[in-house]
């Protein structure tokens, strides 16, 4: 999967002694942590093999040596210190020029080859030597296999932290166990932080993810959060959850004044909505295949642009390319195109729907929000999201995603439009009772293919707004070249047409049922 070029790096700076807590140089880990690393603590990682225990210990010590501080890395596996370097020059945070500087990295297996555990003060000596400030210790288990009595290796660890923490040291320790393994629990208490990390497999893919068990001094985001194990190193995208629990939700008013409307730029479309979609707003815009949604979504982001209103808009189906060859079909190419130029007000975020990260779709899609002042974002189409979320975390998990979504937008006052396809391309049997989506966002508008006369009718309805008064009637909408979208006047249908559009319409359908209304007997009123 092909990350969008949007996405921003928000690797933070290593903090100052002076502070409390230590910044990780892991993206978004110190979101999750709950402020960083508590300075002179004792953290210990985690995890079973491939886990990226060895690879998340040197991307933070790499990143306290790129930040003036000096890191030691102790190994006590078999494997030489040369193999590791091998290992670690795969990760672009790996910096040649600091090994042997900044970074100190040495082999404890001298120690272990003579059967005996090492003792707390010889690496405190080479603290001491070193000057570090961070402290590893890679491969605590073949440490532990020394001496089974977990009394022994508690008061190793304990000797180790309290020691190196006078000294003002953050000490980080890797072992190879299960992180909720209860035979571990005596000696995990003298840790001050446990980081644990999960490598599962569900069907053919391979899912990583972290949990932070435990934060002395701190309130760390709880539960499993994605991680991923790339040529950057590790990465890690919290739980959206997680952060909707940070909202001030005082600030999160409906904005539904007629004169601050979220429009499409189509005078009847407009109309039918009462003057557009409520600000602050989720609108799921529903329809069978081919009925123009993705042109419609195109309508409503370009109609920002006018405005200085800028949009994400994030496509899991059609490429850059695909989307500007549709709109040059209708003379909004080039509108389009200056539109996604740098500064024209449109971003736009491709994801291959191929194995998606829903944490980490809305961590690049939040970042890029925190950056761009954005007011309005299409999501085209929410049902790839929904999928990934099922598939990465069941579908249990699905309304607390898609509401965590939406309240977090919101809480930026955005207004969003998701696109998701109908179940069939024709049919009037339109039940969305069951759909999560269409029960928590504000509005949900339909458009169909019926057939009437034995012709295809594209048809649009408002089926709900919960802040504003909208037209409840049916309206027949074209698609013509160049012109684009027209909404019908009920004028411009022929009526017969529009009636029994109407009837197939309110027949089937358990959501809505709308009366046709009769136009006013003056053909030329709106």
């Amino acid at each position: 999967m092909s990350t969008p070029s949007s996405d921003a790096d928000q690797t933070p700076t290593w903090s100052s002694s002076s502070n409390m807590t230590e910044a990780t140089g892991v993206p978004q880990l110190d979101i999750v942590l709950g402020g960083g690393l508590p300075k002179g603590s004792l953290a210990i990682i985690l995890g079973s093999p491939g886990s990226g225990k060895t690879t998340l210990a040197s991307q933070i010590a790499f990143s306290v040596a790129r930040h003036g501080q000096k890191a030691l890395l102790l190994t006590a596996l078999s494997e030489p210190t040369t193999k590791l370097l091998s290992h670690l020059q795969s990760y672009s945070f790996f910096a040649p020029e600091l090994v042997g500087n900044e970074v100190q990295i040495f082999s404890i297996q001298q120690f272990l080859t003579q059967g005996k555990l090492p003792a707390a003060q010889d690496i405190v000596a080479a603290v001491r030597q070193t000057r570090a400030n961070l402290v590893v210790l890679d491969g605590f288990q073949a440490i532990r296999a020394l001496e089974p009595d977990f009394v022994t290796s508690r008061q190793l660890l304990y000797d180790l932290g309290a020691r190196l923490s006078l000294l003002g040291t953050t000490t980080i320790i890797t072992t190879e166990a299960d992180p909720r393994d209860p035979t571990l629990f005596p000696e995990m208490t003298t840790g001050d932080l446990l980081i644990g990390l999960y490598f599962t497999l569900n069907g053919t893919r391979a899912f990583r993810s972290l949990e932070i068990l435990k934060v002395r001094g701190r309130a760390p985001m709880l539960g499993r959060h994605s991680m991923v194990l790339g040529k950057d190193g590790v990465q890690v995208y919290p739980r959206l959850e997680d952060r909707s629990h940070m909202i001030d939700h005082s600030s999160t008013r409906v904005a539904a004044s007629k004169e601050d409307r979220a429009t499409f730029g189509l005078l009847e479309l407009d109309t039918l909505l009462g003057g557009g979609l409520t600000r602050r707003t989720s609108t799921l815009l529903a329809g069978s295949l081919g009925t123009g949604k993705t042109l419609l979504a195109l309508q409503f982001a370009l109609s920002a642009i006018p405005k200085g209103e800028k949009t994400l808009f994030l496509s899991f189906r059609e490429t850059r390319d695909q989307l500007l060859l549709k709109a040059e079909s209708f003379h909004l190419g080039e509108q389009l195109r200056t539109a996604l130029a740098p500064g024209g007000g449109l971003i736009l975020q491709r994801w291959e729907p191929v194995e998606i990260d829903p944490d980490e779709v809305a961590t690049t899609m939040l970042n890029t929000l925190n950056e761009n002042g954005i007011r309005r974002v299409v999501i085209d189409s929410i049902a790839e999201l929904e999928r990934a979320v099922v598939e990465s975390s069941g579908r249990d998990r699905v309304s607390n995603y898609l509401a965590a979504l939406l309240a977090m937008l919101r809480s930026r006052d955005i207004t969003l439009l998701a696109l998701k396809e109908a179940p069939k391309a024709i049919s009037t049997d339109v039940d969305f009772s069951a759909d999560t989506l269409s029960i928590l966002a504000e509005n949900v508008i339909l458009v169909q293919h019926l057939a009437v006369n034995n012709s295809l009718h594209r048809v649009i309805s408002v089926l709900k707004m919960r802040f504003s008064a909208h037209d409840h009637n049916v309206r027949e909408f074209i698609i013509t070249s160049p012109e684009g979208i027209s909404v019908l006047t009920p004028q411009e249908s022929d009526l017969d047409t529009l009636a029994g559009l109407t009837r197939e319409v309110s027949r089937n359908s358990g959501y809505l049922s709308p009366t046709y209304q009769e136009p006013p007997s003056d053909r030329g009123s709106v």
